[in-house]
Order: structure tokens, then sequence, then C-alpha cells
């Protein structure tokens, strides 16, 4: 969505300041949309009439100002429209990790889990994925059994992808991702995105998309942060 209110080309000394404040002006009025991907960095400079160093000094300010997430190879996101709002980053986690310290080690590591999988899935793990994402489907299934299944298929991704130490990265962090996801498996709607992430992710691996398995996993970690950044930013009614 493009931004409905002009920008004013910057001319103050400060220019990465200068330039976050109204980002963040525009994003807050809504020229900008929670879910938005931002212009590249390179249009960006020349619409606020300033160097692409200052221009990316100022999508870092506005970052850690919690109005945006940057996924790497795919763009930056608006997530919020208001300021410090507390997000995943806010979560900790046993052994003084933090959700966001967690969610940047599966994006490194999933991405290329699935792309892998893709790549060389055989018809016994097919046939894995696909009984997970049946027995995840199932009406009335706990909480609990489905932060279960959760974690099965990303292992089973990874089982998949032919790289036993990337499966045994992949299990180390399994009890951080079970803690994370038992504290955010009762946001609204949060089950019903994660399942239609997964079968996402899963319709991609099985068809050999690399490139779109890999994409749909990005697209999968960034909704679940966006869902509870909205939902933690949401006003409570008394």
């Amino acid at each position: 969505m493009c931004p409905t209110k002009p920008i004013e080309r910057v001319q103050r000394l400060k220019l990465a300041d200068s330039v976050a404040e109204q980002l963040e002006r525009l994003i807050i009025e809504g020229s900008y949309g929670i879910g938005d991907k931002l212009p590249p960095e390179r249009i960006l400079a020349d619409e606020f009439g300033v160097g692409r160093s200052s221009m990316r000094e100022a999508l870092r300010m506005v970052e850690a100002n919690g109005l945006l997430r940057t996924d790497h190879g795919v763009g930056v996101f608006v997530i919020s429209d208001k300021k410090n709002v507390r997000g995943p980053s806010d979560m900790p986690l046993s052994g003084n990790y933090t959700v966001s310290n967690l969610f940047e080690v599966r994006l490194a590591l999933e991405c290329e889990a699935a792309a892998l999988a893709a790549k060389q899935i055989t018809q016994e793990d097919r046939q894995k994925l696909l009984g997970i994402l049946e027995r995840a489907a199932v009406p009335g299934i706990s909480d609990e059994e489905f932060v279960q299944l959760d974690g099965e298929l990303h292992r089973g991704i990874s089982a998949a992808s032919g790289n036993p130490l990337l499966l045994d990265l992949t299990e180390s962090i399994g009890p951080l991702f079970e803690e994370y996801s038992h504290q955010v498996i009762g946001l609204p709607g949060r089950r019903q995105n994660a399942h239609a992430g997964h079968l996402k992710i899963v319709e991609a691996v099985l068809a050999g998309r690399v490139r779109e398995a890999r994409l749909a996993v990005k697209q999968h970690l960034r909704e679940v942060e966006r869902d509870i950044v909205q939902s933690l930013s949401a006003p409570s009614v008394s």
C-alpha cells in the first residue's frame, strides 16, 4: 500500500533521526498499515532524499521502537502502529534467551530445512508429514496435543532434509520451542493460523518447489509474530 500522505524531503542535519521520525508518523497515521511491506531501501532513500546508509539507520531505529521487522531476503514489514509495543522479544525463555532469539535461529534452520526437503523428500517422509497435518486438523484436540504436533511437524521437515546435523540442531531448540508455544497457543486464532501456515509449507515441500518452501517458512514465522504483537497491543476489555 502506497502512503497517502506525501513524503517530505529531509533537510535537517541528523538525517537518520529525521527520516525515522517521519516514517514512524506515516505508520502511526496509517499510511503504512500493519502487515504492509515497505518499498526497497533504495527506493525509500530516494523518496526521503537521503543516502542509503542514513535510510538503513533510520529503519533500524524504527524497528527498535517496535514498529517494523526485517525478514532477511524478504523485506521490511510493519508489525505495529504503536511505539515500544510489547512484542515477542519481551517474552523471556529459559537460558536467558528471548522469543526473538528463537525466531532468528528458527528462520536460519527451518528455511533451509524446507528447501532441502523439497529437493529430496522420500515417500516415507511425505506420509509422515501428511499424517501429522491430519492429526492436527482433528476437531477437539487439546492445545497440548497441537503444540506437540507442531513441533513434530517442524522436526519432520528437518528430518526430510536428509541432513542429520540440521535435524540435531532443530531438536536442540525443541524445549525452547515448546516453552514459547505454550505461552502463545491460547491467543485468538493462533492455532488456525499456525495450521494454515503448516499446510502451505508442506504443500510446497511435497511439490518440490524449493523457493516457495523457503518463503512459506518465512511467511509462517512472520505471521506468528504478527498475531502475537497484535494481540498484546490490543486494548484490554474491562
